[in-house]
């Protein structure tokens, strides 16, 4: 009877004593589930994918500079005591709204393509150099908040109630624009799908991302207003 432990790494490796670390994890996280019985007869160690090892700069004393080794073999070790799927890495995906703007894949799992290749002729996207301000911690879904009428209708608001809490604007920046994914789906009201951001922070000095969805005066349905994320 026999069995396979397997484990992975997210670049090439050959030095025995972190295989063997990684090894140890995938053997601690299985140790209710093997059976060794009277013990092993035969213990085999097969590669079965290889890549090419590339060199690595040296300094004056000898020692190779590579920043990102620590975190990848700290991610190796993670997967292999927890699974493939518990190490996850943020990649950008082609869309302005920003919960589609970003989605996880496995730590090891190359990014797909998602822009056809350069063609001669083809206009490539405009690149931002200083792109727009986002919070810390972004929601999932937008919480809806309540804010009562303010002075300016188009503007940021005075004061809002989130999570049965009231809070007091003291500053604000805005708004950003953000319309709706007309590829995507056809909205039946464009406007009502328009979204105007704000940065605002309260009395206390916390900062919140917060945005109103569609348009005064332009839909039959009053504008909304909804919480994304927070700064700090």
């Amino acid at each position: 009877m026999g069995s396979r432990i397997a484990i992975g790494t997210s670049r090439p490796m050959r030095e025995p004593m972190l295989i063997q670390k990684l090894f140890h994890e995938r053997l601690a996280a299985l140790e209710q589930d093997i059976d060794a019985g009277y013990g092993f007869d035969l213990v085999r160690l097969s590669v079965l994918a290889a890549a090419t090892f590339d060199m690595q700069q040296a300094d004056l004393t000898g020692e190779t500079i590579d920043d990102g080794a620590d975190i990848a073999l700290f991610a190796d070790r993670i997967r292999a005591r927890l699974g493939e799927g518990a190490v996850l890495r943020p990649v950008a995906v082609e869309s302005h709204l920003p919960e589609r703007a970003v989605a996880t894949i496995p730590f090891t799992e190359a990014p797909r393509r998602t822009t056809p290749p350069k063609k001669p002729g083809r206009l490539q996207a405009p690149q931002t150099i200083f792109p727009p301000e986002r919070p810390i911690r972004l929601f999932r879904s937008p919480e809806p908040i309540d804010v009562p009428a303010t002075e300016m209708p188009e503007g940021p608001p005075l004061h809002f109630r989130w999570r049965r809490a009231l809070y007091r604007v003291t500053r604000a920046e805005g708004p950003e624009r953000i319309a709706a994914e007309w590829w995507r789906e056809a909205p039946s009201d464009e406007a009502a799908s328009t979204r105007d951001y704000f940065r605002i922070e309260d009395a206390d000095g916390r900062r919140y991302w917060l945005y109103r969805q569609g348009l005064y005066g332009n839909t039959q349905v009053p504008p909304r207003w909804f919480m994304h994320g927070v700064f700090a």
